[in-house]
């Protein structure tokens, strides 16, 4: 992430910085910050960092995640509080002893994963859990930073959070954009184009990957029929949730199931 000393660079995806001993100054737009030994920075998307120094006796490590990653793991965040982990605020946490400790035994386990065999058995699940572990230690430092200072939503990030939080109990059952702005009185013009601002990500888009994201882990389960996929999606029929499954995919259903036995454990 950090090639050059004072040459910027703007974060693709937000994430933690430890800082596992020393210290390591930069800017975030145009914010100095300080990270010393025993800190978590969160890192923030799309915002512009440059390195002004780091210490001979700094150790760090990091990990990013995708907004997608984010979006299709949300079903336990709202979308409140996704939004004020991507807010436009600089947080950084001072971590006890045993809270720091509990980290760096999270990275160093997560780091050795990624160093194993992809080849054994649930590999890929076994990265999964282990990230969205770390994701909910952030977050409960999070919670509680945010039941001192809390955090207000703008307009624009209030929409999109409520849009967030409507998508993640209906998208089983409608996969209208129209049904989305009309429940949160808005027009799907207006919708579109604030989710966009603010995600990157068109909110039509974002309804779909909803719906094949739930289609894929349904369909991942070898007792489950195409049939009862498309029942539990509410869609008119099995054609229909064909043709919709292979637009978005490129593979029919019946295929992707057969792709899914042959290479489930090397996915990541």
């Amino acid at each position: 992430m950090m090639e050059q000393l004072h040459e910027p660079f703007r974060a693709e995806a937000p994430g933690f910085l430890l800082m596992l001993s020393g210290t390591m100054t930069f800017q975030s737009n145009f914010q100095a910050i300080s990270c010393n030994s025993g800190s978590i920075h969160i890192i923030r998307p799309t915002a512009t960092y440059s390195v002004d120094s780091i210490s001979d006796d700094a150790r760090f490590c990091g990990i990013v995640f995708t907004t997608d990653f984010l979006l299709a793991n949300s079903l336990h965040i709202s979308g409140t509080e996704l939004f004020q982990i991507l807010s436009g605020k600089e947080y950084q946490f001072k971590l006890s002893g045993k809270v720091f400790e509990n980290f760096q035994r999270q990275f160093a386990q997560l780091n050795a994963l990624a160093e194993m065999d992809n080849g054994i058995s649930f590999y890929s699940e076994i990265i999964h859990h282990q990230v969205m572990a770390l994701i909910f230690m952030g977050g409960a430092l999070f919670e509680e930073s945010m039941e001192n200072t809390g955090i207000k939503l703008d307009r624009r990030q209030e929409l999109t959070a409520r849009f967030l939080d409507l998508l993640r109990t209906q998208f089983k059952n409608e996969r209208s954009l129209r049904f989305y702005a009309d429940r949160l009185s808005v027009t799907t013009g207006h919708l579109t184009k604030v989710v966009k601002q603010l995600l990157g990500r068109q909110a039509s888009e974002l309804i779909d990957e909803a719906v094949i994201m739930e289609a894929k882990i349904l369909l991942n389960n070898p007792s489950v029929t195409v049939a009862y996929v498309a029942e539990e999606l509410k869609f008119s029929d099995q054609s229909f949730f064909g043709k919709y499954f292979k637009k978005h995919t490129g593979f029919s259903p019946s295929v992707y199931k057969q792709q899914f036995r042959k290479t489930k454990n090397n996915l990541f």
